[in-house]
C-alpha cells in the first residue's frame, strides 16, 4: 500500500511542480503585459532606441552693407552601427586614407558595443562619395551644415569661428552664439534584440529651427584696407604683432578691428593660441605719451592751468629718487600747448604735480580705464589701474605719461570718442542688428552713452591740441593733404615678466587720431608692438595711421577743406580712383579667397 502511495506521489509531484510553475509564469506575465506594462514598454524602448543630435542651420553674419562674412555650406558626417560590421580593421583600413583618421583610432570607434557611433563630422559630398563607393556595410550619412568664411582671413578675430557641432568658440560666433544657433534636430534608430537596425524605424523627434542672422557694424572696404596697410607694415618692420581699431566715434559702431598676424577661421585649428587671440580687446599694454590726453584734460577741466601758461622743460625732472627724462631737451620754456603738442615727459609731470592722486584716480576710472568697455565681444581685458592708496610718490608723474597703468586698445579708442565728441563715453558695438531667417530685425543695437566725462567746450579744446600735436608737433607724420587730422603719438616700453623694470630694447609704438577734427566722424588707433629699426610712436605709426586714413577718408565721403589741397591738386590721386581700386581690390579678394577656400573645401581629402 505504501509502495502505490509512493509511486502515485511520484507520478503527480512533476505535474504539480508544472502547474505551479505556469502558476508563477502566468503571474509574472500578468505584472509585466497588465499590471506594469507601461513601464516595462518604456525600459525596452529605451534599450531598443538611440537618439541622435543633428546642429540645426546656424545664423549668417554680414558686414553693414550686407557682404557675407560666415555663412553654412552642406556637409556629411559619417556614423557607424557596430553591430552590423563583421572586420573592424578591414573596415578602418578602406576609411583611414579618406577621412584622415589613423587606423588605430578608427578600430577603437568601430570595436564600441553601441548602437550608434560617429566616424567623422562635416565631411565633403567628394568624401561622401568615395566611401560609398567603398560599399561597406553599416555606415549611414547624415546631412548637415558647415561653417564657411568666404572672405579668408578678413576680420577673422571679430568674427571668431565655430566648432563641430556648430558651437561657437571665439570672436562674435562666441558672444551671440545664443542667437546664431538656432535649435538642435533629433533622429531616432530602433533595433531589435540583436542590435540590428529595425527597416522604417528612423524618424525625426524634433525638427532643426535654423539659427537667426547677425548685421555688423563692420565695413568690409574698410577693414580690408586697415588690413592691406599693417600686414605691409607688420612686413617692413618685422614686428611682433600689429593692431587697429576704428569706430564712429559719435555712436560707438566699430567700423574696422584688426590684428596681425591672424588667422583663416575655415582652418583655426592649424594656427597658435596667440595669433588666434583678439589682442584688440584682450590685450594689455601700457600706452605711453597717448595717455597724456586723458591728462590734459584732466589738468585743464580742474582749472589747474590754461593752455597758454609756460613751464620750463629741461633734460629731466627729479620726483622723490626717480629721474624722469624727456624724450628731448627742450631747454625752454614752453607753454601748455606746446608741451602737449611736442610730449614733453618733464612738462606734463610738473603740471601733474598740482593735481591730487585721488581727483587723477577719479579722471582716469571716468574715461573708463580699469572697467570693461562693454563691447560686445568675448574676453574683453578690464586694464590695470591702481587704487591711489597704494601709490608710491612716482606713481601719479608715471602714471600721467602712461606708464604704470595698463589698458587695451578698445579702451583708449573709447576714450579718445569721448575726449572728441563733446564728452560722451559711449559704448562701443560690432553688432548693427539681428534678424530672423525673413530678415525681420528682432533685436537692434543703438548708441548708448554710459557717462559724461567732460564739457561740450573743454572737448573743443583737446581737439584743438590733438590737430596741434598732427600738425606742429610729434604726430606730423600722420598729416593727410588737405584734411585735418587730430591725434597723439605714443611710445611705451614693455614691462618685464618679474615686475621689476622695462625689458631692454622692446617698445611699443602706437597712434591714436580721429578726423575730421570740426565733426569727427572716424577715430582710432594703430599698434605696433616690438618693431625692429625705428620704435618711435610718429616714426612707424603714425605713417600707418596717415596711409590708413588717406584712403579711408574718400570712402567715406569726407571731401578735402584745406587750401593746401588746392596746390597740391595735380600731386593727390583722384578719391573716386582709390575708392574704384579698394573696391575693386577687395572684391578680387574676396572671389580668390572664396574660389581658394571653396576648392579647399571639396578637394582637401
Amino acid at each position: 500500500m505504501a509502495r502505490k502511495r509512493d509511486y502515485r506521489a511520484r507520478i503527480y509531484l512533476p505535474f504539480f511542480l508544472l502547474f505551479m510553475a505556469l502558476i508563477i509564469l502566468e503571474g509574472r506575465l500578468y505584472d509585466l503585459q497588465i499590471l506594469n506594462h507601461q513601464k516595462f514598454f518604456r525600459q525596452a524602448s529605451k534599450g531598443q532606441t538611440k537618439s541622435i543630435k543633428i546642429s540645426p542651420k546656424r545664423g549668417s553674419i554680414y558686414d553693414r552693407n550686407l557682404g557675407k562674412l560666415a555663412v553654412n555650406i552642406p556637409s556629411y558626417s559619417l556614423y557607424a552601427r557596430p553591430g552590423k560590421i563583421s572586420h573592424f580593421k578591414k573596415v578602418a583600413r578602406k576609411l583611414s586614407p579618406i577621412i584622415r583618421m589613423k587606423v588605430s583610432s578608427l578600430t577603437k570607434k568601430l570595436r564600441q558595443k553601441k548602437v550608434f557611433v560617429w566616424l567623422k563630422r562635416k565631411l565633403s559630398l567628394a568624401q561622401k562619395k568615395r566611401i560609398e563607393a567603398l560599399g561597406l556595410k553599416g555606415m549611414g550619412f547624415v546631412e548637415e551644415s558647415k561653417r564657411f568664411y568666404p572672405q579668408g582671413e578678413l576680420a577673422s578675430s571679430l568674427l571668431g569661428f565655430a566648432g563641430v557641432d556648430n558651437q561657437g568658440l571665439a570672436g562674435v560666433e562666441l558672444s551671440y552664439n545664443s542667437e546664431l544657433q538656432g535649435e538642435a534636430g533629433h533622429f531616432w534608430i530602433r533595433e531589435d534584440a540583436l542590435g540590428y537596425e529595425i527597416p522604417f524605424a528612423k524618424d525625426t523627434l524634433q525638427a532643426l529651427v535654423p539659427g537667426k542672422n547677425l548685421v555688423l557694424t563692420l565695413d568690409n572696404v574698410i577693414q580690408s584696407m586697415v588690413e592691406q596697410e599693417l600686414s605691409l607694415t607688420l612686413k617692413k618692420t618685422k614686428a611682433k604683432s600689429v593692431e587697429a581699431l576704428f569706430m564712429d566715434p559719435q555712436t560707438g559702431e566699430i567700423l574696422a578691428l584688426a590684428n596681425k598676424p591672424d588667422y583663416d577661421p575655415n582652418y583655426y585649428s592649424n594656427y597658435s593660441p596667440f595669433t588666434r587671440k583678439n589682442r584688440v580687446v584682450q590685450s594689455l599694454y601700457e600706452p605711453g605719451s597717448s595717455f597724456k590726453s586723458f591728462t590734459a584734460s584732466a589738468l585743464l577741466q580742474e582749472g589747474l592751468t590754461d593752455l597758454n601758461e609756460k613751464i620750463y622743460c629741461g633734460e629731466s625732472v627729479r620726483v622723490a629718487n626717480h629721474l624722469f627724462h624727456d624724450w628731448k631737451n627742450f631747454d625752454r620754456d614752453l607753454s601748455v600747448t606746446e608741451i602737449f603738442e611736442n610730449s614733453s615727459n618733464v612738462g606734463v609731470i610738473e603740471l601733474t604735480s598740482r593735481i591730487e592722486k585721488e581727483k587723477f584716480y577719479e579722471y582716469i576710472r571716468l574715461f573708463g580705464f580699469g572697467s570693461r568697455s562693454g563691447v560686445d565681444l568675448p574676453g574683453e581685458g578690464k586694464g590695470i589701474v591702481r587704487s591711489p592708496s597704494g601709490w608710491s610718490l612716482t606713481d601719479l608723474p608715471a602714471i600721467s605719461i602712461g606708464q604704470g597703468i595698463a589698458v587695451t586698445p578698445v579702451q583708449m579708442v573709447t576714450a579718445l570718442s569721448a575726449l572728441i565728441n563733446g564728452g560722451k563715453l559711449l559704448r562701443p558695438y560690432v553688432v548693427k542688428y539681428v534678424s530672423n531667417s525673413d530678415g525681420k530685425i528682432i533685436k537692434e543695437n543703438r548708441p548708448l552713452v554710459i557717462r559724461r566725462v567732460s564739457s561740450e567746450s573743454l572737448s573743443q579744446t583737446i581737439k584743438s591740441l590733438l590737430e596741434g600735436a598732427v600738425e606742429e608737433g610729434t604726430g606730423k607724420r600722420a598729416k593727410v593733404t588737405g584734411y585735418s587730422l587730430g591725434g597723439k603719438t605714443g611710445t611705451a616700453q614693455i614691462p618685464a615678466s618679474n615686475k621689476r623694470g622695462y625689458l631692454p630694447n622692446k617698445y611699443i609704438a602706437s597712434f591714436m587720431g580721429f578726423a575730421p577734427v570740426d565733426s569727427p566722424r572716424i577715430a582710432g588707433i594703430v599698434i605696433i608692438k616690438e618693431p625692429t629699426g625705428a620704435y618711435y610712436g610718429g616714426e612707424v605709426a603714425a605713417p600707418l595711421f596717415r596711409r590708413i586714413m588717406k584712403r579711408v577718408l574718400p570712402y567715406l565721403n569726407i571731401l578735402p577743406q584745406k587750401e593746401e589741397l588746392i596746390q597740391a591738386k595735380e600731386k593727390l590721386p583722384s578719391p573716386k580712383k582709390n575708392l574704384k581700386r579698394d573696391l575693386t581690390s577687395l572684391f578680387s579678394s574676396a572671389a580668390a579667397n572664396l574660389n581658394r577656400s571653396w576648392l579647399s573645401f571639396l578637394t582637401k581629402y
